[in-house]
């Protein structure tokens, strides 16, 4: 059930309300009028909020409304209306003395002046998070946090929550099943578990204050008050993340994942503590004044290191292809010419060895085989008769053997009757492999015998391992030297761009006189001109409108407390 609102007459304002004076009326809402009273005991200003008769005619409600007003006069806080007393009218309406403050609410210093710049903000809502941690801490829930009852002292510097007049405190007594059949609050600003009647807690309060700081940083509530309470309970189970358009293009991002945070659907997603909340509004205060001299440096990849990122992964791709070729055709040569000093040098051999095989002159074919292995680039040498019996060769065990077809080698095609062989066996490879040669032996026309030739791959590698280390040497020093000019060249582009930024930030702040002088012959010049064209254009708007444009003054978010009976659970909320 909403109550409507009372107006109260000037016939209808009591002269006293228990032993306080009453002086006037300071405001009035659904539940409750709020008189200006004196203490004539302490002589002492103080403000009455007194239940409207229809809402203290329930004496279920006035029993819990002065048992919860006595739980938050315990609190004391510098940023917490603080409670005196507590009682109730010769009438029967309950009533609470508060500290009566000289300044205004948070709504109509909005109202009156126009949203705060970001520092403040930060600032008031860190003093309402301790203020509601120190509340809570206590046990004091408050139900009921937004703009018009948060009291502003000492311009926009103090911020004091009021109006603990529906607060409750944890553990108080409940109804049937420990659920309460109605709730107070104002719903734009109440949590989901709030509305439906569900038990509540610190986060609740959290939430409530999200809904102020989204307010306070894009100039409208998250989800708008259609009047409807289960209407608002379907908008918000149909968009739980509702879009945060910051006001101020330099907001923190810092700042507006707190707000996310503080709106999250499901209290368990939320900051548990408002201890929590101060912790991160402290770090966009910083990320703030970090970006507040120069808004534009630390969200951009520059466009200097782009563009010499991009050439130099573009020319890093060029080089390595044609150097890659280089390096292939390169290797090919080598290996060329490596093959045939072996297949000469077997040739060379096979005919030296060819009469002593025919003659069967072993012993010669021995010596020639020992005289030949002292040369360093030999390391292997066998040679075989007619039926393939090993004569000689270099290791001896293998003499009288049959030569058999090479093991753990790469096959090297060449174009006349020498295979040639690239051994991979575990020996070789630790010399840097081996090419073998099989050459026929022949004698005129006949064929008397075979030989294997082994010649070390080890110069082969080494040429290959220098040539790969001059090219990536190449490659290094070209793409430094590239990247670096580059790097250095784009920086004159980029300074100019500096100074158009600069030129926006300028008139971003009201600055409509300034030009820029820089005179260019290209397009940056065209650009130049443009923005001195809006400039003045601007500079003219504001010359006949009279006065700069104040800042901009939010909608009216005033909206009463109400009592209403608790909303039943229509679905789930999603995750942030």
């Amino acid at each position: 059930m909403v109550v409507p609102r009372v107006a109260v007459s000037e016939s209808a304002i009591p002269q006293q309300v228990g032993r306080y004076r009453i002086e006037g009326i300071l405001g009035e809402g659904a539940m409750a009028v709020v008189y200006a009273g004196f203490d004539p005991g302490i002589e002492r200003k103080v403000a009455i909020k007194c239940l409207h008769r229809e809402i203290a005619a329930d004496p279920a409600y006035r029993r819990r409304f002065l048992i919860e007003a006595r739980a938050a006069g315990h609190l004391t806080h510098p940023h917490i209306v603080t409670i005196f007393d507590v009682g109730e009218t010769d009438d029967g309406r309950s009533y609470i003395a508060m500290e009566r403050l000289s300044g205004e609410t948070l709504a109509s210093a909005v109202s009156r002046e126009g949203f705060p710049s970001l520092p403040v903000i930060i600032d008031l809502v860190g003093q309402l998070a301790a203020a509601l941690d120190y509340a809570h801490a206590r046990g004091v829930l408050h139900h009921d946090v937004k703009p018009e009852n948060i009291m502003l002292a000492d311009g926009w510097s103090y911020a004091k929550i009021s109006d603990f007049g529906i607060a409750e405190r944890r553990g108080s007594p409940r109804d049937v099943d420990g659920l309460p059949a109605e709730v107070g609050g104002t719903p734009a600003y109440m949590a989901l578990e709030r509305l439906r009647g569900e038990r509540t807690d610190a986060r609740s309060d959290l939430f409530s204050l999200g809904v102020v700081l989204h307010w306070l940083v894009t100039g409208k509530l998250p989800w708008p008050d259609i009047g409807n309470v289960q209407q608002l309970v379907r908008k918000r189970l149909r968009s739980p993340r509702p879009p945060i358009r910051p006001r101020d293009p330099a907001t923190p991002s810092i700042l507006i994942s707190i707000v996310r945070t503080l709106l999250a659907p499901t209290a368990e997603s939320r900051y548990q503590r408002g201890a929590e909340v101060i912790d991160d509004l402290r770090l966009a205060a910083r990320e703030y004044e970090r970006e507040r001299e120069n808004p534009l440096a630390t969200r951009i990849i520059s466009l200097r290191l782009r563009w010499a990122s991009s050439l130099g992964a573009i020319l890093s791709l060029v080089l390595m292809l044609g150097l890659a070729a280089i390096y292939a055709k390169q290797s090919a040569a080598v290996t060329g010419v490596a093959l045939d000093f072996g297949s000469s040098m077997g040739r060379m051999i096979a005919s030296e060895s060819a009469e002593n095989l025919l003659l069967d002159d072993h012993a010669a074919t021995r010596a020639l085989v020992t005289d030949i292995s002292r040369n360093q680039q030999i390391h292997y040498l066998a040679i075989a008769d007619r039926a393939g019996d090993i004569i000689a060769s270099t290791r001896r065990e293998e003499v009288g053997h049959k030569l058999l077809a090479p093991r753990g080698t790469e096959y090297l095609p060449r174009p006349d009757d020498i295979q040639s062989y690239l051994s991979r066996t575990a020996g070789d490879r630790e010399q840097g492999g081996m090419l073998l040669f099989d050459v026929p032996i022949h004698y005129q026309a006949k064929t008397v015998g075979d030989l294997r030739l082994g010649i070390s791959n080890a110069a082969l590698r080494a040429a290959q391992r220098t040539t790969l280390w001059v090219i990536a040497v190449v490659l290094v020093l070209t793409l430094a030297a590239v990247v670096g000019a580059a790097y250095w060249l784009f920086r004159r582009p980029l300074n100019t761009l500096d100074l158009l930024g600069d030129a926006l930030l300028r008139v971003a702040r009201g600055d409509y006189r300034h030009r820029i002088r820089l005179a260019r012959r290209d397009e940056l010049g065209r650009l130049f001109a443009a923005f001195n064209l809006m400039n003045g254009a601007l500079q003219a708007r504001q010359h006949r409108s009279g006065e700069p444009t104040p800042a901009s003054a939010g909608a009216d978010v005033t909206q009463p407390t109400q009592i209403m009976s608790a909303i039943a659970d229509e679905g789930s909320t999603g995750e942030y």
